[in-house]
Parts: structure tokens; sequence; C-alpha cells
């Protein structure tokens, strides 16, 4: 099947649903806002959210919101898929897996804990179309044990069941970790599958984005948590566009956090840590919107693809991310001024 024929009826679809994000005026009036209430009856009056927020009153919890979101946008994704066959059928059900690792990773840390499994449920956002886990299985799990082995039938066992027998105060880290090197080991095999077109433009965007969150990685674990060398390379992810494994490995050796930095500083992703006040606070929305203007870049030049229904989730993701932002800084006391310079998109003064 040539891509005019794969993809035409699936971007007309992407096309109509993009034009339901919120536009530049919508996050003026966002910013405008004093209180969640006012922001919630903005999303709800005059913004597409409506149906997602409609059994909700205004003094909704922040976690509540933003669960409804995420669900929101496992949703509008599900919506896709069915226009997909074969090998890229295949690579949006592995997406999904995305939602049922972060799923997991709360069973995960309510067990470990000891608290109540099922009232986890209350706030799992993978799609029930396309899950893997039996969630009521693994509800009736009476320890951390009993939870990975309701596993094994799963893509998950043979990753977790190691774990076990690291030290308790580890094991959820560790464990986290290595769900989210399978997801991507998982997306990067099957992205290898598509036709050349498709696989160079996911390829070097998927690289882009491990690249990247690598950097964060080693760059948090020097600095804050004080891994060693072993530890860091161990769990970075492979399939990065410019770092190999090779410089990876040289990072990873660094001294400290600021030998990193003197390493990164002229490279392509430089811009991570060139501003020492902000280099903490800013490092993830400066990620998500390198992405944000890389997807934005790949839709300009590219028609008859893949990137344009990849493009839609990521959209739609950082548009949760911004309305949450919002309304934390709200909370917080921020002026709209100070407010955007968290957004991960760029807002125009209405009329500049």
């Amino acid at each position: 099947m040539g891509n005019i024929t794969r993809f035409a009826a699936i971007n007309t679809k992407v096309k109509v649903l993009e034009g339901k994000l919120l536009n530049n005026q919508d996050y003026v009036a966002l910013l405008a806002k004093k209180d969640v209430g006012e922001v919630v009856t903005y999303l709800k009056e005059s913004t597409t959210y409506k149906e997602v927020l409609k059994n909700i009153g205004n003094s909704i919890e922040v976690d509540t919101l933003e669960w409804l979101l995420q669900k929101n946008i496992v949703k509008q994704y599900e919506k896709l898929v069915h226009y997909f066959t074969g090998e890229y059928r295949k690579l949006f059900k592995i997406i999904f897996m995305r939602y049922e690792i972060s799923d997991l990773k709360l069973y995960l840390k309510t067990v470990i804990r000891g608290e109540d499994l099922s009232k986890a449920r209350e706030m799992v956002i993978g799609s029930t179309l396309y899950r893997t886990m039996n969630y009521e299985r693994l509800e009736q799990s009476k320890n951390l044990e009993e939870f990975v082995e309701h596993l094994r039938d799963t893509a998950y066992y043979s990753f977790l069941k190691p774990y076990l027998a690291e030290e308790p105060e580890k094991r959820l880290f560790y464990m986290e970790m290595v769900l989210d090197k399978l997801y991507f080991k998982h997306l990067a095999e099957q992205v290898d599958r598509l036709n050349l077109q498709d696989r160079k433009i996911f390829k070097e965007f998927l690289g882009k984005n491990i690249d990247l969150l690598n950097l964060q990685w080693i760059y948090r674990g020097l600095k804050f948590y004080r891994l060693s060398p072993e530890e860091l390379i161990n769990y970075t992810l492979y399939g990065g566009y410019a770092l190999n494994y090779s410089t990876l490995k040289n990072i990873c050796y660094s001294k400290n956090e600021k030998e990193l930095i003197q390493q990164m500083m002229d490279s392509k992703y430089g811009f991570l840590f060139d501003n020492e006040d902000t280099r903490e606070i800013f490092m993830e929305r400066r990620i998500k919107r390198y992405l944000y203007f890389l997807l934005l870049e790949y839709k300009k030049r590219s028609q008859m693809n893949i990137i344009h229904s990849v493009a839609y989730r990521h959209l739609l993701e950082f548009e949760m991310r911004d309305i949450i932002s919002i309304i934390e800084a709200i909370k917080y006391g921020l002026d709209p001024k100070h407010t955007k310079t968290f957004l991960i998109r760029k807002i125009r003064e209405e009329g500049a």
C-alpha cells in the first residue's frame, strides 16, 4: 500500500481533530483567569473540552482534571487506530502501551506502599480497547511478588521479576526505569517495520526525543541521585539520533553535572544547559518545546506520511500540560507574564 492511499483519509481526520485544539486566543483567555473555577468554566463553555468536563463541577481538583484530560488523549487517539492496518496498526497499538505503563506504575506504587489496589482503578488512563494487562486480576494481589506473578502473561513480567530481589527502597525506582526502556524498545523495533519514508522521519523524531530524555536522566542522576556511571548507563535509552552509545558512555562517566554540561554546551542540545539560573525548572519545558516546534516543522514539510498522526498525540499532550501549568500557576499566584515562561506553546499577545 502506498502512502497516498494509506494516509489520505487519516490525515484528513487528523486535520479535523487538530482544528479542535486550543488556539492562541484560548490561551490568552485562560492566562487571564483568576482562579481554577474560571479556567474550568472557560474550558467547558468555550472549547471542545466541554464534552470531557460536562459532568464535573468548577471546584475540581487538579489531579482529577489532569486524569480527565489524559483519558481524553487516549480516547481521541483510539479514533485513529482503525484507519491503519498491518505493521502500522501494530505501531499505534504499541503507543497505547505508554498509557498502560503509566497505569502499571500507579499500581506498583500502590502495592509497594501496601495500599488498596482497587482504589488505584479510579485513576487509570490506559485504553480499554488495547490493554494487555488484566486489571481485575492485578487488583487481587496481596503483595508485590504476587502482583508481578499476575503479569506473567504480559510483556512486563520478565523485565520486572528480576527486581524483586532488589533492596525494597530501590525496587520502585528500578522498575519504573526498566518499564520506560521496555516501551522505547518495543516502539523502536516496530518503527523498523514501516516503509522507508515513514521509518526515516519517525526514527529521526524518536531518536531526538530519546537523546533529550537521556540527557535529562544523566544530568539528574549525576546531580541529585549521585548514581554510579554503571547505573546511569544501564538505564539510558537506546536508539538516539545524535548521541550514540559511545557518546552516552562518556557522558555517564562525567565526574559531575558540571563536566557533563561542558561536554554538551557546544552540541545541538546545548540549549538544555545554557542558562544556569533556570536550568532545573525549565529543563523539561525546554525538551517539550523543542519537540513541539520540531513536530510543527515536520508537519510543514511532510504530506502523506506518518508524522501527522504522531504529531497529533503529542500536540494533545502538550496542550494538556499547558492547561495544568496555567492552573498550577494561578494557584500559586503567578502573573500571566511569568506563567507564559512555563508553557510549551509560545503565546502571542492578542493584536501583536
